[in-house]
C-alpha cells in the first residue's frame, strides 16, 4: 500500500486586485471537454478542468498578474469556482502565481518536499511596485507523500508522485475517465526539458517516464510546449535517455568540457531537432555532474 501524508499549513497570503497593472495576455484552448489549458507569453503553462460543482487548476502561473489573467479565463470558460490548485512542483514559472488562487480560498496541494518552498511563495510579501496588493485571508496548504485521490461525483482525479525526476517533487495529474495527463515539467511538448535543478534525478526521470507512458494518454498539458499533444512522454523520455548515456561516456573517456559539445554532436549522441547551443550543453554539464557526484557515493563493490 502506498502511504499518504498530509500536512497543513495556514498562511497568510495577499492578492493584487484586477486592474491595468500588470496585465497579461494568454493562449487559452479547450483540449477536452471541460479541460483548458492556456499558455502565457512566459513561464510555465497553466490548466483547468470541472470538477463536480468547482474548478481544479493545475499550477499557477509564474506571477501574480498570470494567476490573475488565468482566473479571468476561467470564469468565462469554465463558469465556476476554483475550489483547488494543485502545483507540480515548486519552480518559479508554476508557483509565482499561488497566492492570487489562495486568496479566493481555493485548496493549494503538492508534494510534500516542495511544501517549504511553497509557502514562502504564499507568504511573499506584496510588491511595492504594485499598489493595488491587498491582504487577503489564510490559506490551507495541503502536502502528500506519494499518492492522493481528489473524487467529485463520478469523476476520479489522481495525483502522483513517482520518486525524484526533473526535481525531487514532481506531481503528475491524470483523470484517468478523460484519459489526460497534466505532466508538469517531466514531459514537455519542447525540445529541450531543464535538467539542472539541484534536486534533479535522471535516471529517476528515465524511469518515471517509462511508467508514465504505460498510462492511457489520449490528450496531455505539459509545463512547456503545445498543450494536447501526447508525443512529449516518448521525446522527453528519448532526451532523457541520450543525455544520461553522453555523460556516463564523457566520465568514462575522461573528456574535457570544452569539446563536450563536439561529441554531442556525433551520430551516436546527436538528438534529433535539438540544437547543440547553451542550453544543451548546460544540461549536459548538469548530468556529469550528478553521475559524477553519485558515483562517489555508492558503496564500493564486494570482493571475493
Amino acid at each position: 500500500m502506498r502511504k499518504m501524508f498530509f500536512s497543513i499549513l495556514a498562511l497568510g497570503c495577499v492578492l493584487r486586485a484586477p486592474g491595468a497593472w500588470g496585465e497579461e495576455a494568454l493562449q487559452v484552448s479547450k483540449i477536452a471537454e471541460g479541460i483548458w489549458a492556456a499558455v502565457p507569453s512566459s513561464g510555465a503553462n497553466v490548466g483547468w478542468f470541472v470538477s463536480g460543482d468547482g474548478v481544479v487548476v493545475v499550477d499557477a502561473g509564474g506571477t501574480p498578474a498570470i494567476a490573475r489573467a488565468v482566473l479571468e479565463k476561467i470564469a468565462e470558460t469554465a463558469k465556476k469556482p476554483v475550489r483547488t490548485l494543485i502545483l507540480t512542483h515548486s519552480h518559479a514559472d508554476h508557483v509565482g502565481g499561488a497566492r492570487v488562487f489562495a486568496a479566493t480560498g481555493a485548496r493549494i496541494i503538492c508534494h510534500e518536499n516542495a511544501a517549504s518552498t511553497v509557502a514562502n511563495f504564499l507568504l511573499a510579501p506584496p510588491d511595492p511596485k504594485d499598489p493595488a496588493d491587498v491582504k487577503a485571508p489564510a490559506a490551507i496548504l495541503e502536502s502528500f507523500s506519494e499518492r492522493m485521490l481528489l473524487l467529485a461525483g463520478s469523476q476520479q482525479v489522481s495525483l502522483f508522485w513517482l520518486g525524484a525526476a526533473h526535481t525531487n517533487a514532481d506531481v503528475v495529474v491524470y483523470l484517468p475517465r478523460e484519459k489526460t495527463l497534466f505532466s508538469g515539467d517531466v514531459a514537455i511538448n519542447a525540445l529541450v526539458p531543464y535538467m539542472q535543478s539541484p534536486d534533479c534525478d535522471p535516471p529517476g526521470w528515465e524511469r518515471l517516464l517509462v511508467r508514465l507512458s504505460a498510462l492511457p494518454i489520449e490528450h496531455m498539458l505539459p509545463g512547456h510546449g503545445v498543450p494536447g499533444p501526447t508525443e512529449g512522454v516518448q521525446a522527453t523520455g528519448a532526451y532523457v535517455q541520450r543525455i544520461i548515456r553522453l555523460a556516463r561516456m564523457l566520465i568514462e573517456k575522461d573528456v574535457p568540457q570544452e569539446f563536450y559539445l563536439p561529441k554531442a554532436a556525433e551520430p551516436e549522441y546527436r538528438i534529433e531537432g535539438v540544437p547543440l547551443n547553451d542550453k544543451h550543453l548546460a544540461n549536459i554539464k548538469a548530468v556529469v555532474r550528478y553521475e559524477r557526484e553519485h558515483a562517489k557515493k555508492a558503496p564500493p563493490e564486494k570482493k571475493g
